[in-house]
């Protein structure tokens, strides 16, 4: 089963600092999960069928569209610009 030297080399792996604490605690953890992943081994799934894809759920997304003047998003929507160009303050003399 899962004990504390497979959590301690887990946690090496993921470069992660575990105390002693923490040790007992996550194995304790892992061992619980696994049991009860063992428990859906006793299920009888022989009349449910298998999906072959993800069920077909759409998004309701917005109407894509054309700018004809790609200018318009950025320069317009800043704080500062002459209509053709942004206007920033100087930095170099």
């Amino acid at each position: 089963m899962f004990n504390k030297n497979k959590v301690k080399d887990v946690a090496k792996l993921a470069m992660i600092e575990i105390d002693d604490k923490d040790l007992e605690f996550f194995s304790q953890e892992i061992v619980d999960f696994l049991k009860l992943v063992e428990q859906t081994e006793n299920l009888d799934l022989s009349e449910i069928e298998p999906l072959y894809h993800a069920p077909e759920n759409s998004l309701h997304a917005r109407e894509d569209f054309v700018d004809e003047n790609p200018k318009n998003d950025g320069i317009n929507s800043s704080p500062s610009h002459n209509g053709n160009h942004f206007i920033v303050p100087k930095v170099i003399e």
